[in-house]
């Protein structure tokens, strides 16, 4: 298994009180590790790189040129050194909230560790931060709301019609995997709700950042931190405030919940820490579960036809499968040109990706069902063209609309389908 993004195996309430015993055996985890928390300490030093070369740019014009130009990007006027601060004050704000994260995790963070010149984290990675930074805002912010609204409304609703809460002992209440679980906000509202949840996530970068939120305590919608998401996002901008507009987050207290353990239902929650495949497709997870919640994941894998063996497998009879997102396929590679001879000579050109850009299999959904239904599933209910952004700029000038599928899909009971794991 690739590490670039992720780690492997593990299962957890909270990460951070876990991290020195699933690292310290593992030299390449660790490694990974203090990468991606060197880049979580790097974002304002790149944010402010990204300020300079803009400057560069502008100076590169002929003075004629910059004579026309707002006094706003004109060095050394007021309205510049006023727009400049804005933006340096939006840096400070994302680092600070990286800053915690980080020392929530018990790690040193900006202000404690300075990285040197030879190990600035790469743009891969930033772009990483970048996206923890848009995640938040989509899970953990008022404004997120109406993106959440689009994604998990109609899942949390097919849960409750096909999976009805009685009064049960917590030990009997149906049991939720969320793979793809992001920064926790549809697994928690799934907790929320009463059900016995397990989110998974592959990324480091967003298993820190969901650790911090579902665990931390230090944010509260009454003393909540601020972030500026979109700070890098210099193109279809209407203004510079709109760049550097600060988010508060959370606007709910997780830890208020999680943390009930003497209430007579205390949460069922947990976190496993590493590849969808890895976990799942272990014989302990066999018919281990009522439900698996894919929201925005299905298409994030190589293999789509694995993933639905893999879920097949390890629900139970009559288990579902509730899914809501495009075919946007992650890992689709680079095509095929008539002078690649054949297969190897077409690897061998692309040899410098990563291997799964190479190996997708990208279905439409018509194959994508029908492939449904040979591993063992009927699809019980379906909606096509369902509306949904994913962690855009309300105020961009751009946003890119995805026209979902959503369905509920339940394993057959009495029927033996064979699969090849």
């Amino acid at each position: 298994m690739s590490q670039k993004d992720g780690v492997k195996k593990h299962e957890l309430h909270a990460l951070s009180g876990a991290y020195d015993t699933y690292l310290e055996h593992d030299e390449s985890e660790k490694n990974h590790f203090d990468d991606v928390c060197r880049a979580f300490r790097q974002h304002a030093t790149f944010v402010m790189s990204q300020w300079a070369n803009h400057q560069f740019r502008l100076h590169a014009l002929p003075q004629s040129q910059r004579d026309l130009l707002p006094d706003a990007l004109k060095h050394g006027t007021p309205d510049f050194n006023k727009r400049a601060s804005h933006y340096k004050d939006a840096a400070i704000r994302n680092q600070f909230c990286f800053d915690c994260m980080l020392r929530h995790a018990g790690v040193p963070h900006s202000q404690q560790q300075v990285t040197p010149i030879t190990k600035v984290p790469s743009d891969e990675q930033m772009s990483k931060i970048t996206s923890v930074l848009k995640s938040l805002a989509r899970d953990w912010s008022a404004e997120g709301k109406r993106e959440r609204d689009m994604a998990y409304v109609p899942i949390i609703e097919q849960i409750k019609k096909y999976m009805p809460l009685s009064d049960l002992l917590p030990h009997d209440r149906p049991t939720i995997a969320v793979p793809g679980a992001g920064v926790g906000r549809l697994a928690f509202e799934l907790t929320k709700l009463g059900y016995a949840v397990q989110g998974n996530e592959f990324s480091l970068y967003m298993l820190l950042a969901s650790d911090f939120m579902l665990n931390g305590g230090i944010a509260t919608p009454d003393r909540p931190l601020r972030i500026s998401p979109w700070i890098l996002e210099s193109r279809n901008s209407h203004s510079s405030a709109d760049r550097c507009r600060s988010i508060p987050i959370p606007d709910v207290d997780p830890t208020t919940l999680l943390n009930s353990g003497g209430n007579a239902m205390p949460p069922i929650f947990s976190m496993a820490a590493g590849d969808f495949v890895s976990i799942y497709s272990n014989p302990s997870e066999a018919g281990k579960w009522d439900c698996v919640c894919s929201c925005f994941f299905m298409d994030a894998c190589p293999n789509i036809v694995e993933i639905l063996q893999i879920i097949h497998k390890m629900l139970k009879p009559g288990g579902y499968l509730m899914n809501f997102g495009p075919l946007l396929y992650h890992w689709s590679g680079p095509p095929m040109r008539p002078d690649d001879e054949s297969p190897d000579a077409y690897h061998s050109r692309f040899q410098h990706l990563d291997d799964r850009y190479l190996k997708s299999v990208d279905l439409s959904y018509e194959d994508v069902k029908e492939t449904m239904m040979k591993v063992g599933f009927e699809v019980v209910e379906e909606h096509v063209g369902m509306e949904s952004l994913y962690t855009a700029d309300e105020r961009s000038m751009q946003s890119t609309m995805y026209n979902c599928v959503n369905f509920v899909a339940r394993k057959r009971r009495s029927e033996y389908v064979k699969q090849e794991l």
